[in-house]
């Protein structure tokens, strides 16, 4: 691993604000998509012993007269229920839904992985087989969501993400929602408390 004090300001702000449940897309890097996660354990974080699961969870959610689309990205390092990082991507975002793409494009990724002290770039393959496209489902969803606002994406995205105690009960939750053997993909209405 590397020195942060080598970096740019704007990774090593980065890197304070990120929280150690929370994966951050970066975009495009070196032809990868990238997502920044922050780890306490720099043992974790080496590039010999790590290990890195990626799995989807495609969302429309109906409400009133909108539908959302937004999609949960997971990562767990080295199986480990305490290194689970969670992405958020808003399909009505078309930068964001483009990052996603490419990532749900299951070839490879890169991810940021940074301690407090130090950081490294790393590079997985997602060894992703299944009778399923991800990118086809993440189109369909998106294709389903009308023209909401950032606001009410927020809402849902925090109503979600506050139903679980835990990295690892946000996990399970998501895979309730939206499971594998439904090609990751889930639907649900809200209705006005």
């Amino acid at each position: 691993m590397n020195a942060n004090k080598e970096l740019p300001e704007n990774l090593k702000g980065l890197i304070e604000a990120l929280s150690k449940e929370q994966a951050i897309p970066m975009g495009m890097m070196s032809g990868l998509p990238f997502l920044a996660v922050k780890t306490e354990d720099e043992e974790s974080a080496k590039e010999g012993a790590l290990s890195c699961e990626l799995k989807a969870s495609i969302l429309n959610i109906d409400y009133a007269q909108e539908t959302v689309g937004l999609c949960f990205v997971q990562l767990r390092l080295n199986g480990q229920d305490n290194l689970i990082y969670t992405a958020t991507y808003d399909l009505n975002n078309a930068k964001q839904y483009e990052d996603c793409d490419a990532l749900l494009s299951m070839k490879k990724y890169g991810l940021f992985i940074a301690t407090d002290e130090k950081h490294d770039f790393l590079a997985f393959d997602t060894n992703f087989k299944a009778e399923f496209d991800p990118r086809a489902v993440l189109l369909y969803a998106k294709n389903e969501s009308s023209d909401y606002g950032g606001e009410l994406l927020a809402e849902f995205s925090y109503a979600i993400r506050s139903q679980a105690v835990s990295a690892r009960s946000l996990w399970d939750y998501l895979d309730l929602l939206a499971p594998y053997d439904k090609e990751w993909y889930g639907r649900m209405k809200m209705s006005k408390a």
